[in-house]
């Protein structure tokens, strides 16, 4: 913790020229200051394995997002200009305005981008359905011409919609929302057996639902079973493996935290009326990520220390104290990589106008192929390292240095 302050301290200039005033938690100034949260993945492994329904977050798990750069060389009959595309908010301004509008919502908002630059082109074609924008597109070269950036964002949202329909989306999302934030361990089993037997549930979505009910209820006699499940779908044991590494990665033996909100009754109650009072239409939205109530606790002076200790200047009064304050700015760095509906969050936090400015920041931007690769990556690392041999006399270094 000591070389921790110092090195902030020392470096200070460099948040100085980002406009923060940071001295590893200074509130000596008699405001909150700047907070610095480090976090680890390992406390949500939920929120990388949902499917998302937000624009941004839609398009990193159904597409991927490397650099502000899509590919759609997949999507059938794109045309060559589109197979990869650009999606940059500071260049867009449509996805800057939509990055975080819900799928239904989004529908609309095309919709209308459409109609004024029909208007723009004085045509009349009738446009009521994603399909329809995509063919209109197809059909006026002058109006692809006007407007690459339409068509863009039609071909993405056409490509979306298609994928949500072929991989049972709507339905297999359903069931995953509920696993993230219900305890109903006999109905969450017949209904994730029996999204396993469908020949209609896409193998990443059988493999997904597997892992969020092993994350819940860990210790469950079926896993096993729904691990054979996995196999007879014709998934390789490389992948049904990563059913155990998930749990010796972010298993209830390394979390801190309470992820399923189910170590408070009053947590657990509350949820549940929640869930009961918002309804079935949200029902796609339900499940809240584990930092967005991080940094409401954070703001409201009421993080425990215990679980994220706390580092200062020495010209703070106390840690205690000092922790107490609503800091004027967060910047939150989540070691083993962040997510877009995390973004979300911040982003809505910040809308709220709360007086606490939060900067999200991450060792990668995941979705869920690439947060399982990350976790078989770290886990296979580990198990290497512990297997060599370092050597009785020490002359063995097996490659270390």
């Amino acid at each position: 913790g000591g070389n921790f302050e110092q090195r902030i301290t020392e470096e200070h200039t460099l948040f100085d020229s980002m406009g923060l005033a940071v001295r590893g938690g200074d509130y000596s100034a008699g405001g909150g200051g700047c907070v610095l949260l480090i976090v680890d993945r390992r406390e949500d492994p939920v929120t990388p394995l949902l499917n998302q329904w937000t624009y941004q977050a839609m398009v990193h798990e159904l597409l991927g997002i490397e650099s502000n750069r899509v590919s759609m060389k997949k999507a059938p009959g794109v045309s060559k200009d589109l197979e990869e595309i650009v999606m940059a908010p500071h260049q867009d301004t449509f996805y800057e305005q939509n990055l975080n509008a819900n799928f239904g919502d989004l529908g609309v908002a095309i919709k209308r981008y459409v109609e004024s630059y029909q208007q723009q082109t004085k045509n009349n074609a009738r446009i009521e359905s994603i399909e329809d924008m995509q063919r209109f597109v197809d059909q006026y070269p002058e109006f692809k011409k006007l407007s690459g950036n339409v068509s863009k964002h039609v071909a993405v949202v056409h490509e979306l919609s298609r994928l949500v329909e072929s991989h049972q989306l709507l339905d297999v999302s359903a069931l995953e929302q509920d696993l993230a934030c219900a305890d109903n361990r006999s109905e969450h089993l017949k209904a994730v057996l029996d999204k396993l037997r469908s020949p209609r549930t896409p193998n990443m979505e059988r493999l997904r639902l597997v892992l969020l009910f092993a994350l819940r209820y860990e210790n469950d006699s079926y896993i096993g079973q729904l691990k054979d499940e996995l196999r007879k779908a014709g998934i390789d044991d490389e992948q049904v493996s990563l059913v155990d590494v998930l749990l010796s990665y972010a298993g209830a033996h390394v979390r801190g935290g309470d992820l399923f909100g189910n170590k408070n009754i009053f947590n657990a109650a509350g949820k549940a009326l929640v869930r009961g009072i918002k309804g079935v239409q949200n029902v796609f939205t339900q499940h809240k990520t584990v930092l967005s109530g991080t940094l409401q606790s954070l703001i409201q002076g009421r993080l425990k220390e215990s679980s994220y200790p706390f580092v200062m200047s020495g010209m703070a009064a106390s840690p205690a104290a000092a922790s107490k304050d609503k800091p004027n700015e967060a910047i939150v760095f989540m070691v083993g990589g962040c997510t877009y509906e995390e973004a979300r969050d911040v982003s809505l936090l910040n809308q709220q106008g709360g007086g606490t400015r939060v900067i999200l920041g991450g060792t990668y931007v995941h979705n869920t192929r690439t947060f399982l690769a990350d976790v078989a990556q770290l886990v296979r690392s580990r198990k290497q390292f512990a297997q060599i041999d370092i050597g009785a006399t020490g002359h063995d270094t097996g490659g270390l240095v």
